[in-house]
């Protein structure tokens, strides 16, 4: 099966881009033959927004996984129009959509340039924001990462039945080694990416109601309001690192906590951390918010509480209670093999592929 993945600034280390990379990537070659289409992040018409530019090491990452990566011309994007149209492209000098059997997309949910120039190959379309939908007669399914961000497309206008939920696939490597904290028995902590916008109070709130001699709280990004609100918490068993792009850094700082304490202003629709942490067996404990996919994907492996006190009895539950403890883990590493794991989401897209040509 020959299969196209287009995407404007596609080979960028973007969060969608990464995603796309991955399945493209993951894809078993005896089965798909992959061209990946991707442009520069051309200056935009209509915006002072540009997209972030090709990242070489994810080029050198798809070619490494057997990608035919195939770079396109672009000299702007037009977000004055409704389809965002590629300006001064030679993409149709490089693709001719009688030459494959499935094109894959990652997009807003508007008919957005060039996908609304095909129009007899099969597309399917993975949507990454959902205050928009389409139903072009071609598409043969819309890929959601939850039920939630499902029920928010299909009320913009989605059909239900050309819609489906897969999680996103997050690569999972083998790291060996943690950070020294082997005096503390009970090591709390999150990533997020430094942005004081998805700030939330709540875990170091819960935090400094069970903090002693034998709890650290460990921090991998999560921006200035975190230092400041410890600061103000008085809280002194915390450490706080940089964020980084490092997967192997993340992972080992993953190895080294017991406990992934989550916590995001608005919230998840479906979290690449919450997924990296339960692949390390770690019980999760997060708190309500706007979108609750986080609910979803934690299940019985951790809590959702509604504050900060019910949070802390859930860190202190899980310092008292071993077997409870184990419960969490011992689910939290089920459901990563079971619905999160790369395998399992590489199946659930060979299956969609393979349908969706026949």
């Amino acid at each position: 099966m020959k299969i196209a993945f287009i995407k404007f600034g596609g080979m960028a280390a973007g969060g969608t881009e990464k995603f796309l990379q991955t399945i493209a990537s993951h894809l078993p070659k005896d089965k798909f033959e992959v061209d990946y289409f991707y442009t520069n992040g051309a200056p935009y018409i209509g915006s002072d927004h540009r997209h972030l530019d090709t990242d070489p090491s994810r080029v050198e990452y798809c070619k490494a996984h057997g990608v035919n990566c195939i770079p396109v011309h672009v000299g702007h994007k037009n977000v004055t129009v409704h389809t965002h149209d590629w300006i001064q492209t030679n993409l149709w000098d490089l693709f001719d959509e009688k030459n494959y059997d499935l094109v894959v997309s990652g997009r807003s949910g508007h008919p957005e340039y060039p996908f609304n120039l095909i129009f007899k190959t099969p597309i399917i379309d993975t949507i990454h924001l959902s205050g928009m939908a389409e139903n072009k007669s071609n598409t043969y399914k819309t890929v959601l990462m939850s039920e939630e961000q499902r029920g928010k497309w299909i009320q913009a206008g989605g059909p239900s039945e050309k819609s489906m939920v897969i999680p996103p696939a997050v690569e999972i490597p083998e790291v060996e080694g943690s950070l020294e904290f082997k005096d503390y028995k009970h090591i709390f902590g999150m990533h997020q990416r430094e942005n004081d916008g998805i700030f939330s109070d709540i875990p170091l709130l819960a935090y400094a109601k069970v903090e002693s001699s034998d709890t650290m709280f460990l921090m991998l990004g999560g921006g200035n309001k975190y230092k400041n609100q410890a600061e103000q918490l008085g809280i002194t068993n915390i450490k706080f690192y940089p964020a980084t792009g490092d997967v192997d850094a993340i992972h080992k700082f993953l190895n080294t906590l017991t406990v992934y304490a989550h916590g995001r202003k608005d919230g998840e629709q479906c979290s690449s951390a919450i997924i990296e942490a339960m692949s390390h067996g770690l019980p999760v404990i997060s708190h309500s918010a706007p979108s609750m996919g986080q609910a979803a994907q934690i299940g019985l492996a951790g809590a959702v509480v509604d504050n900060s006190d019910q949070y802390a009895a859930i860190m202190l539950m899980l310092m008292q209670d071993q077997e409870k403890y184990n419960e969490f883990s011992d689910e939290a590493t089920r459901r990563y093999n079971e619905l999160f794991s790369m395998n399992a989401i590489i199946d659930k897209y060979v299956k969609l592929f393979e349908e969706a040509v026949c």
